[in-house]
C-alpha cells in the first residue's frame, strides 16, 4: 500500500508532513500527499516526475521566477566536478506564506544553451551564480517536467515533528555545527536544520538522489 498523508489542517505547509498509511480519510476536497504505484511522490498537488513546470504555477496559483544556477562544489576531492548547473522556479510566497523551489529536469545541451542566450548574471556571496533566461528559453522552461520540490515552510519544523511523522531517520549527517540533514527515504524527504535560518523541506521521487538528476556536472 502506497505510503498516504492526509492534509488535516488548514495550512498547506503542515499537510505536507502529516503522514498515514492509511485511504483517503474522506477529505475529497483536499488534495492527498502520496507515492503512487509509479513511486512517484505527489506533493501540494505536484506529481514530481511528471507535473510541467506550467501545470505547477496553476496548481499553486502563482507565477515562478525561473532561473538557471550555477553551484560551486566546495568539495577538495579532486575527482568531483567544479560546479553543478541547475535550472530553478521559485515561488516566493505560496497560499500560507511558505516558499517553494521547484528543480526542473532539463538534458545538458538544453542547459549549456540557457547558459549561452542568459542575461544578467549576477553572482552571489556564496559564489553561486544566476543568470536569468530569455523569453524564449522562459517558454521552453515552463513545459519541463518538475522532478523535485524544496519547500521553505513559514511555520516552525523541528527534528521532533519530523519523527513524530515519519519515525526515525535513517541518516543524519552534521557537515557544520548549526546545520543537521535528516533523511526519509521511504517519504522522499531530506530536512535541512539549521539553527539560524529557515528549515528546508526537499521531496523527490524515491531513488531518484541516486539517478543525479539535479543539474549536470561541469
Amino acid at each position: 500500500m502506497a505510503f498516504k498523508l492526509i492534509v488535516a489542517t488548514f495550512t498547506l505547509t503542515l499537510g505536507v508532513f502529516i503522514w498515514s498509511q492509511g485511504e483517503h480519510l474522506n477529505h475529497p476536497d483536499k488534495p492527498d500527499t502520496y507515492i503512487d504505484q509509479y513511486q512517484h511522490l505527489h506533493v501540494l498537488n505536484i506529481e514530481l516526475g511528471a507535473t510541467t513546470l506550467r501545470q505547477a504555477e496553476t496548481r499553486l496559483q502563482s507565477r515562478s521566477d525561473i532561473a538557471l544556477y550555477i553551484y560551486p562544489n566546495d568539495s577538495v576531492e579532486k575527482n568531483l566536478p567544479k560546479s553543478m548547473m541547475r535550472l530553478e522556479a521559485f515561488f516566493p510566497a505560496i497560499a500560507d506564506h511558505s516558499k517553494v523551489i521547484l528543480h526542473l529536469e532539463a538534458p545538458p545541451e538544453m542547459l549549456h544553451a540557457m547558459q549561452q542566450h542568459g542575461t544578467l548574471p549576477h553572482l552571489y556571496p556564496n559564489n553561486v551564480l544566476r543568470i536569468n533566461l530569455n523569453s524564449e528559453d522562459t517558454v521552453l522552461a515552463q513545459q519541463l517536467i518538475v522532478h523535485a520540490l524544496t519547500l521553505i515552510p513559514s511555520i516552525e519544523i523541528t527534528s521532533e515533528l519530523l519523527r513524530q511523522r515519519f519515525g526515525p531517520p535513517s541518516n543524519i549527517e552534521r557537515p557544520q555545527e548549526n546545520i543537521r540533514i535528516e533523511h526519509f527515504p521511504n517519504a522522499g524527504l531530506t530536512a535541512t536544520i539549521t539553527t539560524d535560518d529557515a528549515t528546508q523541506l526537499r521531496f523527490e521521487n524515491p531513488g531518484a538522489s541516486d539517478r543525479n538528476r539535479d543539474g549536470i556536472s561541469g
